[in-house]
């Protein structure tokens, strides 16, 4: 199929045309009416499968085609979602056989057109946020974006005339977070400079709405609203609260024990937390470190400087990984579960590490019951509102936190977890578990010098290359 002149001239004038008759997916309604909005900023509070990344693609490839030497920049929350928004990307422009020919080089995160035209997938980082200019500024789950790096990335659109910002999340963020704040004044101001949007997941026209039923069947109403229907709910039932949560986020970057071992030693001593999966779940990991400072009343205070989560991966895959770990931090106590699927993996680990020279009394298991969960959830919210523990803006592990429910059960124990079939748990008992030898402080670990800023501790060139997790979201 060829394009005649005035075909093209239509497809650099209108977003949907270019859909259409270039990329070869006409856009749906709900999608239409946000590429038509001449707003100069778009906001899209979305549910799952609602078509975010579609609209992405669509308007990223459609600014970089229309003219030469555009700018696309998309920020999103972490390294693993900004590279697989890359491929879907990159994916939407190699399958178009009319616009595979205008693409002229392609990179990691680098996608450049025959016209000098560029998109570019990044992180949130302040480095990277900073030095950008952009035509059209992208923020995915900017929900889970720190204020800080919004705050750097809106003045990258000042001086490119006729530039626009288009903003998409799932409902989250406290009543002062920037997405919530443009959402809710798009909604109730649409005007041309603010205009927005709700989708719920029921909007795409490829939700199977009768399964969609099935889930809320069986989900908890919270995480349902939330996730499907798009909506900010109140938190009667939820364990932590979404305002303790926002108040522990802290702008660092997870320290890969791989890639920066030297920056994992120079933690000081650290617990951690091993949660075991099974067919459905995750192996995960959470490591806490102590801090140099400590708060207004001489307590330690704490932070996560590595949590990773691994799907479909085989337990001596994952013994494996933890040894390495192990050879990276300086680990004091490393709790493991030991019920379920827990029970050999946690003596195989044991005996691993005391084979290549760790102290057997290192690993310790424990079986999750209830009242360890209330012991160890209790203990987090307590650092919570104490001001003693940072959390990296990490989306998956955030989300498991705010997903746990408590209710009292007959025998008057707390039973704390995330409702069956509803999502994933793994991240979160993990550092349920990592915090328990702090409770007494028998095991505290020793803090570093000070809390290291990443570009300082590894130098400038290694700033942008700290991953934030290996746990997919």
């Amino acid at each position: 199929m060829s394009l005649s002149l005035r075909d093209l001239d239509r497809a650099r004038r209108d977003a949907a045309v270019f859909a259409e008759m270039l990329v070869g997916s006409p856009l749906w309604k709900h999608q239409l009416e946000v590429v038509a909005s001449l707003a100069r900023v778009r906001v899209i509070c979305a549910g799952r499968r609602a078509g975010k990344t579609r609209v992405f693609g669509v308007l990223s490839l459609w600014e970089a085609f229309r003219a030469p030497s555009r700018k696309v920049l998309i920020v999103s929350a972490g390294d693993i979602a900004s590279k697989r928004m890359f491929a879907d990307i990159a994916g939407m422009a190699a399958g178009a056989p009319l616009l595979r020919g205008s693409v002229g080089d392609e990179t990691k995160s680098l996608l450049t057109l025959t016209n000098g035209s560029t998109i570019e997938c990044v992180p949130q980082s302040m480095g990277q946020v900073r030095s950008a200019e952009a035509d059209l500024l992208i923020v995915d789950e900017a929900g889970f974006v720190a204020q800080s790096i919004w705050e750097a990335a809106e003045p990258v659109v000042v001086a490119r005339a006729g530039s626009r910002v288009l903003i998409c999340s799932t409902p989250w963020g406290t009543k002062d977070h920037f997405f919530r704040v443009l959402w809710r004044q798009g909604m109730d101001r649409p005007d041309t400079k603010v205009e927005s949007w709700h989708w719920p997941s029921t909007v795409s026209p490829l939700v199977d709405v009768e399964f969609l039923e099935d889930i809320k069947g069986r989900s908890s109403p919270l995480y349902f609203a939330r996730e499907y229907e798009a909506e900010f709910v109140d938190e009667a039932g939820a364990y932590f609260r979404s305002e303790e949560l926002d108040a522990a986020l802290d702008d660092y970057e997870l320290v890969d024990p791989v890639a920066d071992v030297e920056a994992a030693r120079a933690c000081g001593s650290v617990v951690g937390g091993v949660d075991w999966g099974g067919r459905r779940d995750a192996h995960a990991l959470a490591v806490v470190a102590g801090l140099a400072e400590t708060d207004g009343r001489g307590r330690r205070c704490f932070w996560l400087p590595w949590v990773e989560a691994r799907y479909n991966m085989g337990f001596d895959e994952w013994l494996d990984r933890l040894l390495v770990v192990a050879g990276a931090y300086s680990f004091v106590r490393l709790m493991s579960e030991e019920n379920g699927v827990g029970m050999a993996p946690t003596a195989s680990l044991g005996k691993l590490l005391w084979e290549h020279g760790v102290s057997a009394d290192v690993v310790e298991a424990v079986t999750t019951t209830a009242r360890l969960k209330e012991n160890g959830f209790g203990f987090v919210r307590l650092l919570l509102q104490q001001g003693r523990l940072r959390l990296p803006r990490h989306p998956e592990l955030l989300k498991q936190l705010a997903a746990l429910e408590y209710e009292m059960t007959e025998s008057g124990l707390l039973r704390i977890s995330v409702p069956e079939r509803v999502g994933h748990d793994d991240l979160a008992m993990a550092l349920c578990m990592a915090v328990l030898p702090l409770i007494d402080g028998e095991f505290a670990p020793e803090p570093p010098a000070k809390f290291y800023d990443t570009a300082d501790l590894l130098g400038e060139e290694f700033e942008e290359g700290l991953p934030w997790s290996i746990s997919p979201y």
